[in-house]
C-alpha cells in the first residue's frame, strides 16, 4: 500500500489558476477512496444514533483518536442488537470523505462485537434477566452469623487469595474452622467447578457461612463469577454466602446474588469473623459494667436491710403479734355484737311483717268480703221489696180492679153469655163461623147450655146451607 502523502501520488493543480473548495475536496476524496478501499478497525462506540431513515451514525474511538462512521440502512438491518455506546467492536468498510462538511469517515459494511465489549453486553443481559427473576431481591438476603464456628471457602487452592483468607480468619478468630472446596477460578470449566464447590459445602452441614471468590484480574479472568450456573448455586445455598471477587472496583453477578459483598477475599475474611481482641475488649467492658452494676445493687440492698433492721417491728416482733392479736379480738367482739344486733332487728322486722301480712291474708279478706256481700244482698232484697210494696201497691190495686171489672165472669154476670163451637173449642164471634148441625156450648153466669145450629142469619150461613 502506498503512503497517503506520497508527493509523487498527489495530483498537481493546473497552473492556470487556483482550485475551488469543491474541486480540492473531490481530489482528496478520490485519494482516500483509492488508498483505503478496505479498512478493519477496532474501537469503542459512542454517540450511537439510529436515524428515522434507517441509517446508523456513530463515532468509533480509542484513547488517542476518534472517527465518524456511517452504516447504510441495507447493512444496518444485520446490526447486532447489543451494539450500543461503550461497546467495543470491530468495524469493516472503506474510507471516504463527506464533502459537505469536509469530514472523512468510515462507510461501514459490517460490525462484530469484540472482547470485553461482548462480555459487558452478556453481563448486562444476564444481570437484567436474573434481577427480573428476583435473585437480587434484598428481602431474601440473610444476615451473617456473628460468631461462626466453621467457614467454608470456595476458591483456587493454589492462589494467594486462599492463603490470605485463612491467615486473616485465624488471626482474627483463632478457634475458627475452615473448610476449603477447591475450584478453578479462571478459564474454561471454572464456573462449573465453582458451582460444584458451593453445592458441596451447602450439603456438607456444619458450615455457618461461605466465602466465594478470587483475587484480582481482567474481566475475562473474572468472568466465571458472572456465569448463570454460579449465580444460581449461590441463590440455592443453604448458608449465607459472601462474594469476594477481584478488587474493590470489580463487580460481578455473584456480588449481586450473594447475601453480602466484600471488596476483596481478605475483606471477606475480616467480614465473616469478629476480631478476637475487640471481642475480648467488649467482654472486659461488659464484665466491668456487670461488676459495677452488681456492686450498686448490693449497696442498695444493704441500705434497705439497714432500714429494715432499724424498724421497731423487727426489733420487737412480739409486739407486732400482740397488736395484731388485740386487733383481732376487738374485731371478733364487734362482729359478734353486730351479728346479735342484726339478728334481733331482723327478727323484730319479721314479726311486724307477719302481723301486717295476717291482716291482708287472702282467707280473712275473703271471709270479710263474703259477709259484706251477704249483708249487701239482704239490704238490696229488703229495699226492693219495700219499693215494690210501697210504690206499686196502689197502682196494683187499681189495675186489679180494672182487670176484675173486665173479667168474663163479671161480664156474664151482667147477662152476657159466651158460645163455644164444640168441635173446635173456639169462641164464636161471627155467625158465619158455625155451620148448620154444629154443636154449640153456651156459658152463662151460672151453668152451661148445649145447642145445635139449625139455621143462621146472614148471607154466609145461607150460602153454606
Amino acid at each position: 500500500m502506498s503512503t497517503l502523502f506520497d508527493p509523487a501520488s498527489i495530483p498537481v493543480p493546473e497552473p492556470e489558476g487556483p482550485e475551488t473548495v469543491g474541486e480540492l475536496t473531490l481530489r482528496i476524496q478520490g485519494v482516500l477512496e483509492d488508498e483505503f478501499p478496505n479498512v478493519w478497525v477496532v474501537g469503542e462506540i459512542s454517540n450511537f444514533n439510529r436515524h428515522t431513515s434507517g441509517h446508523v451514525f456513530f463515532t468509533l474511538k480509542d484513547e488517542r483518536a476518534a472517527i465518524r462512521c456511517v452504516l447504510w440502512k441495507s447493512a444496518a438491518a444485520r446490526l447486532p442488537r447489543d451494539v450500543a455506546d461503550g461497546v467495543e467492536v470491530e468495524v469493516r468498510g472503506h474510507l471516504s470523505l463527506f464533502a459537505r462538511q469536509g469530514n472523512y469517515q468510515i462507510y461501514v459494511s459490517s460490525i462484530r462485537l469484540r472482547g470485553a465489549g461482548a462480555l459487558e453486553v452478556a453481563f448486562r443481559k444476564l444481570k437484567e434477566r436474573l434481577e427480573r427473576e428476583g435473585l437480587f431481591d434484598p428481602a431474601r438476603k440473610r444476615p451473617l452469623p456473628r460468631f461462626p464456628r466453621c467457614v467454608g471457602v470456595v476458591t483456587s487452592p493454589a492462589g494467594a487469595a486462599v492463603r490470605d483468607v485463612i491467615r486473616i480468619l485465624r488471626e482474627r478468630w483463632p478457634a475458627i474452622q475452615v473448610v476449603l472446596a477447591p475450584a478453578r477460578v479462571q478459564g474454561e470449566g471454572a464456573a462449573a467447578d465453582i458451582a460444584r464447590g458451593i453445592e458441596a459445602l451447602s450439603r456438607l452441614g456444619g458450615i455457618d457461612v461461605m466465602i466465594v471468590g478470587r483475587g484480582g484480574g481482567s474481566l475475562e479472568d473474572l468472568w466465571p463469577f458472572n456465569e448463570e450456573v454460579v449465580a444460581r448455586a449461590i441463590y440455592a445455598s443453604a448458608v449465607p454466602v459472601v462474594s469476594a471477587v477481584g478488587h474493590e472496583t470489580d463487580f460481578s453477578i455473584s456480588d449481586f446474588v450473594a447475601d453480602a459483598r466484600a471488596a476483596t477475599p481478605s475483606a471477606a475474611a475480616a467480614m465473616v469473623v469478629p476480631e478476637r481482641r475487640e471481642v475480648e475488649a467488649a467482654l472486659g467492658n461488659l464484665q466491668a459494667r456487670l461488676a459495677r452494676g452488681m456492686k450498686h445493687v448490693a449497696d442498695l440492698l444493704r441500705d434497705e436491710l439497714a432500714l429494715v433492721e432499724a424498724n421497731r417491728f423487727f426489733r420487737y416482733p412480739q409486739q407486732v403479734v400482740l397488736d395484731r392479736v388485740q386487733a383481732l379480738e376487738d374485731l371478733q367482739r364487734r362482729l359478734a355484737g353486730a351479728v346479735r344486733d342484726g339478728w334481733s332487728a331482723r327478727r323484730l322486722r319479721l314479726e311486724r311483717g307477719a302481723g301486717a301480712l295476717a291482716k291482708f291474708a287472702p282467707h280473712a279478706r275473703w271471709q270479710k268480703c263474703a259477709g259484706a256481700l251477704r249483708m249487701a244482698a239482704f239490704r238490696l232484697h229488703a229495699a226492693g221489696r219495700a219499693l215494690l210494696v210501697h210504690r206499686y201497691a196502689a197502682r196494683l190495686d187499681g189495675l186489679g180492679g180494672r182487670l176484675e171489672a173486665l173479667s168474663p165472669d163479671r161480664v156474664l154476670a151482667r147477662g152476657y153469655s159466651r158460645t163455644v163451637l164444640e168441635r173446635t173449642g173456639r169462641t164464636l164471634v161471627r155467625a158465619a163461623d158455625a155451620a148448620a148441625g154444629d154443636l154449640l156450648r153456651t156459658h152463662l153466669a151460672q151453668g152451661t147450655l148445649r145447642s145445635r145450629v139449625t139455621e143462621g142469619e146472614g148471607d154466609p150461613l145461607e150460602r153454606r146451607t
